[in-house]
């Protein structure tokens, strides 16, 4: 049961890691297209939201292979 609930977590982790990695790379298509239209105010606000999403994914992403360890302690325990 134990491991099921960690592997849950691990993909639930993976998941939020992937959302924040598309939400990242939404936002710099939205701060390069308002580069190109010379609106630099709102490339800069887009470009920290991309930076800020990339940063809550590295976090899960991290969450979850920290996750996968513990599972692999559970599994070789056994």
């Amino acid at each position: 049961m134990l491991e099921q609930n960690i592997n849950d977590k691990v993909i639930d982790f993976r998941r939020m890691a992937a959302e924040y990695y598309q939400k990242a790379a939404w936002n710099q298509l939205l701060a390069l297209d308002n580069y190109r239209e010379r609106n630099f105010q709102a490339a800069e606000r887009f470009a920290q939201l991309s930076f800020d999403d990339q940063m809550h994914a590295n976090e899960y992403a991290e969450l979850a292979d920290a996750e996968s360890s513990l599972l692999l302690e559970v599994e070789l325990e056994e």
